[in-house]
């Protein structure tokens, strides 16, 4: 069974490589600073805050469901912000059975606990990506470059860490995070998007992976 997985994901993968999730319709702005001196940045490079570095983050409790293929997982996923700067997601059902237990920071990713038929090296390297898009835990980059969207309008910043790139796009009137694009191979290709803010924070948290075909829907249930 695990052979038949990897054969379908590289078929797959082959069969999508061209696919591309580089926001469409871009207009470099060649002075960001100065471009969006008027808009409120909060940051001296055009880097906005995501909602999991707002520096009032903690924790955050969702009801979740994750689709990867025909199969499909529902539950609890508690995220919660560690004094030494890394994240700790843990996603298990709602009998308190773990399917997994992570740690994200900036030079590490560690799997405490995989459930078995999530135990899956490459499935564990896209989710990894998943995972850094989502929480930000990056590095700052001194790559990044600014952009607007002619088509909506929207502000986005583009950047590279090591071998991951993103682009942030937000709204423009208040500088709300809208979607999260990122990559590092073919096969971990991303969108995140956030909708439904309430004070600061988003209720409803998509990623999508449409080259393994794996979904992760977020609801908020909590937050502190």
């Amino acid at each position: 069974m695990r052979y038949l997985f990897l054969s379908s994901l590289f078929i797959t993968l082959m069969l999508s490589g061209c696919q591309s999730i580089k926001p469409m319709h871009l207009e470099i702005v060649p002075d960001c600073q100065t471009h969006f001196a008027d808009k409120d940045l909060p940051t001296a490079n055009c880097q906005l805050p995501t909602p999991f570095t707002s520096p009032s983050f903690e924790k955050a409790l969702f009801k979740a469901s994750l689709d990867i293929g025909k199969h499909h997982l529902s539950g609890l996923l508690f995220v919660k912000k560690m004094p030494d700067a890394e994240c700790r997601i843990v996603f298990s059902n709602e009998f308190g059975m773990t399917y997994f237990d992570v740690e994200v920071e900036a030079n590490r990713f560690k799997v405490n606990y995989c459930f078995e038929p999530l135990n899956k090296k490459m499935l564990w390297k896209i989710l990894e990506t998943d995972f850094r898009l989502l929480l930000a835990t990056e590095e700052d980059s001194d790559t990044r470059k600014c952009f607007t969207q002619d088509s909506t309008n929207y502000h986005v910043f583009k950047s590279k860490n090591r071998n991951l790139t993103r682009w942030d796009l937000y709204y423009p009137e208040d500088n709300t995070l809208v979607e999260i694009r990122g990559k590092s191979t073919i096969a971990d290709q991303s969108v995140i998007t956030f909708s439904n803010y309430h004070d600061e924070f988003p209720s409803s948290i998509s990623i999508v992976n449409s080259i393994i075909k794996l979904k992760f829907s977020l609801s908020l249930i909590s937050i502190n």
